[in-house]
């Protein structure tokens, strides 16, 4: 029996992460790799500069048109100077915007090109976020993984106990099967606990870019200190990329408006051209050169078909981007407040668990211990005190998990907190 629970032993060992590198790789060093190794976030960033781009073309006028030509030549012979009104034409013609049409189409372009900020800004968060859970998953399971083969190593010393008290006549046959039954039932938690292990270990493998990685298990785990007031993170709520892109969404539609009310200003615009004559008049004198000047100016006469209808359309689509801000503050608000609700709760039980259950479990197991030793208690209530420790442990372990797997919900709400 011993030698096979060695052998169950060894062969549970947890399929770590092969280690690539000398040193061990920390959750900030996989922070750092997941942001760098994102394709999105390159993507996205390279969609801003595109908008900023864009935002400075679209700061200048309309390009001229040039014009060159040639103005009523006689069709009977085609000379150039046969005909006092025959004139080789250059001409320059220049429309100016609108009203305020390329101050509101740069404002448009900028705050395109802060949405696609703020969309930069929010998967990042998404990144660390789902990072931070996974490697808090993987940080909770080998934790458990260590506490189970502590206890594995404990009930195995208790079986060795129990035989020799059997073979001595101070203890029955059961006693000796409750034991084997508990190492079986912690072989059994131990391939549980490996397989999930593998299972978060390739999770996070994903974000990192790399087939595997040595991770280092040191958690520096969130306190009390942490858990703000719920007013002072609903200021740093007001941050959040996704208030910062629907802020500048509304901002589209109301620079949108404002171009589309332009269109109810008239456009100016020149055109200047130069005549070029050929010949002598009559009294042989050389005919002299035209220009003509002009100003041309559209004007937006028939607006209740076109420009009214269209201002009425920005009209509502920026209302609808107002509504759709305040429902996201709402929601967004929503979820800190039941995040910051669970976290106080879980330190609530982290208190009691380090104040109260912790103390008395330890307890309970050493009073069992020495009536088990002096033959006042049974081993089936040793091995259910043992148990309840060991059950009390992982517990406290999963809390701990819990909360800083919400303290990572948090922190995508309202940012790192340091």
């Amino acid at each position: 029996m011993k030698a096979l629970n060695k052998i169950v032993f060894i062969a549970l060992l947890p399929t770590c992460f092969s280690v690539v590198a000398s040193e061990s790789l920390g959750l900030q060093q996989a922070l750092k790799m997941a942001l760098k190794n994102d394709a999105l976030v390159s993507g996205l960033a390279s969609q801003q500069d595109a908008w900023v781009q864009l935002g400075f073309a679209s700061e200048t006028w309309d390009d001229p048109k040039l014009q060159f030509g040639a103005q009523a030549i006689p069709v009977d012979t085609f000379n150039f100077d046969q005909e006092p009104m025959t004139q080789l034409v250059v001409g320059y013609q220049q429309m100016f915007p609108r009203g305020e049409k390329l101050k509101n189409n740069s404002a448009v372009m900028q705050a395109n090109a802060q949405v696609e900020s703020s969309r930069v800004e929010l998967r990042k968060r998404q990144i660390i976020r789902s990072v931070k859970k996974d490697w808090y998953e993987v940080w909770y399971r080998q934790q458990a993984l260590k506490i189970t083969r502590l206890n594995r190593k404990i009930f195995s010393e208790m079986l060795d106990i129990n035989q020799s008290f059997y073979a001595s006549g101070r203890s029955d046959q059961q006693s000796v099967v409750q034991a084997e039954l508990d190492i079986s039932l912690i072989d059994d938690k131990l391939q549980t606990i490996n397989s999930e292990l593998l299972v978060s270990q390739a999770s996070l493998v994903k974000w990192l870019g790399v087939e595997q990685v040595n991770m280092d298990d040191r958690l520096a785990e969130k306190n009390s200190a942490f858990i703000q007031s719920i007013e002072i993170l609903q200021l740093k709520l007001k941050d959040h990329p996704l208030i910062k892109q629907a802020t500048e969404k509304l901002n589209i539609q109301k620079h949108t408006l404002a171009l589309t009310q332009d269109k109810y200003n008239a456009q100016w615009g020149v055109d200047v051209r130069y005549g070029y004559r050929q010949g002598k008049n009559d009294d042989g004198s050389d005919r002299a050169d035209f220009i003509t000047a002009m100003v041309t100016v559209d004007l937006p006469v028939f607006t209740e078909q076109r420009q009214d209808r269209q201002v009425a359309a920005s009209r509502s689509k920026m209302h609808s981007a107002r509504y759709q801000k305040i429902d996201i503050e709402r929601e967004l608000l929503k979820q800190l407040k039941q995040t910051h609700i669970r976290l106080l709760k879980f330190k609530q039980r982290l208190d009691l668990y380090y104040e109260k259950i912790n103390p008395q479990a330890k307890q309970n197991v050493e009073v069992a211990m020495r009536g088990y030793q002096s033959g006042v208690v049974d081993f089936i209530a040793l091995s259910k005190a043992q148990v309840t420790e060991f059950n009390i442990n992982l517990a406290e372990l999963k809390l701990k998990y819990q909360f800083n797997n919400t303290m990572s919900d948090l922190e995508f709400l309202v940012g790192e907190l340091k």
